[in-house]
């Protein structure tokens, strides 16, 4: 076959993304405190933008606050959250200020405290980190000990079991019967093979289910209260309210930054015959009035999409979340004429206020079940299995085949003994066994 060189003319289709159709699609995206952090990063390098109001933080929520399809009702608004910043580390080397040490001694304690893991354990053992550091296993032995006699209790621990007896040693009023399950009896008891339990200790039940019930109030994660630090807080974009008997989608303003041109700055550059001036004045002024169309369109998509969502979901706003419906990207991107990753990305990250608590957008997007031909979605029926397992009588606890059966005869959802689990266990719901009182 020959091969010739030659030119050819040939048609062909190609997009073309501009520098400013990428960037709105980028901000489109962004959460509102990305989008600040972007405005702010882009007001260091362009003295024409002009931030007239940066976005309240006097309200704020909490991520602990967020609704999702898996939620509980934990979730509490936190109005001017004020967050400690020492971390567990700092904490626990607060506490050695004054006391008097020798330098292997020191050495040895600040090393198993650099060692602890979020929760507040020493995981890697005691040989391993011995060697690394050049350190005697023993003396890292001794300093555990001293390390364990801190705050939080139960810090230290190398396990669950470890942890809970380090509490139960410092309470004020010592709980022998909790010490001795605990310290005897661990894996029974965690296991709750309770009736083992109870003939090897000679307890009667309802001692078990006390001690139980006292341990839940202690700290299996000593650690995590000190990782505050981390934790994020929300500023919902949007609220859905009733207002006059209609519903009505508002945009926060308080939720990102007021944009405008700085007019003395202006001022003073167009004044100037300098060319160069002139040109980098023009360049500014551009995209200081590209950033504020920008930002308008990303409002204006924002509420386009939660007016369809409220239009779709009426129902779920009126009665709360078990009557959320089945609705996809594309349903929504067909009604409002855009693309469905438009969609994709405006609900990326965004959050609404509604009367039933903080919601993220893309909460409100879920497919039906594929074991029923009703319009139910799967967050709908997690929020009926979550509140026949809290009115259930704890005697006698709800099994999964249970309430599989009082889905289908009380709601006529058709859900299998299996997926009652699987959606049990996304909501961190024990097992009936596991709920059992006594």
């Amino acid at each position: 076959m020959d091969m010739k060189a030659g030119l050819f003319q040939e048609q062909s289709l190609k997009l073309n993304m501009t520098q400013e159709l990428k960037q709105a699609i980028t901000l489109l995206q962004y959460s509102s405190m990305e989008l600040a952090s972007y405005i702010e990063d882009l007001t260091l390098e362009n003295p024409l933008i002009d931030v007239k109001d940066k976005p309240d933080s006097g309200v704020l929520y909490h991520t602990s606050a967020l609704k999702t399809a898996n939620a509980s009702k934990k979730g509490d608004l936190l109005e001017n959250a004020a967050s400690r910043t020492a971390t567990l580390q700092q904490h626990l080397e607060s506490q050695l200020l004054g006391m008097k040490m020798q330098p292997q001694e020191k050495k040895a304690l600040h090393i198993l405290i650099h060692a602890l893991d979020p929760n507040g354990y020493i995981e890697e053992d005691l040989q391993v980190l011995a060697e690394r550091f050049s350190i005697s296993e023993d003396e890292l032995q001794i300093q555990l000990e001293n390390l364990q006699k801190l705050d939080p209790a139960g810090v230290g621990a190398r396990n669950l079991q470890e942890c809970i007896y380090l509490q139960l040693l410092r309470l004020p009023e010592r709980n022998q019967t909790a010490e001795l399950i605990i310290r005897d009896y661990f894996y029974l008891f965690a296991e709750k093979s309770w009736k083992e339990l109870a003939k090897k200790t000679k307890l009667e039940l309802k001692e078990i289910q006390n001690v139980q019930d006292f341990i839940q109030k202690l700290h299996p994660r000593p650690g995590l209260a000190f990782h505050h630090a981390h934790d994020s807080y929300i500023v919902p974009e949007l609220i859905v309210k009733k207002i006059g008997g209609e519903w009505q989608v508002m945009y926060n303003e308080e939720s990102s930054p007021k944009i405008g041109v700085n007019s003395s700055y202006e001022a003073a550059f167009s004044s100037t015959v300098d060319a160069d001036v002139k040109q980098y004045l023009s360049s500014k002024l551009n995209q200081c009035k590209w950033l504020m169309k920008t930002l308008n369109q990303r409002k204006a998509t924002m509420l386009k999409v939660m007016h369809e969502i409220l239009r779709r979901q009426t129902d779920f706003f009126e009665k709360g979340g078990h009557f959320l419906k089945p609705l996809t990207l594309k349903a929504v991107a067909d009604v409002i004429d855009v693309h469905e990753s438009t969609v994709s990305r405006t609900v990326r990250e965004k959050y609404v206020q509604t009367p039933h608590g903080l919601y993220e957008l893309k909460f409100f997007f879920s497919n039906g079940l594929e074991q029923t031909s009703q319009d139910i979605t799967s967050s709908a029926v997690k929020s009926l299995i979550q509140k026949m397992i809290e009115s259930e009588n704890k005697l006698s606890p709800l099994s999964d085949q249970r309430i599989a059966d009082t889905l289908s005869q009380e709601h006529g959802i058709e859900v299998s003994r299996r997926t009652v689990a699987k959606y049990r266990d996304q909501l961190g719901i024990a097992s009936s066994s596991a709920r059992k009182r006594y």
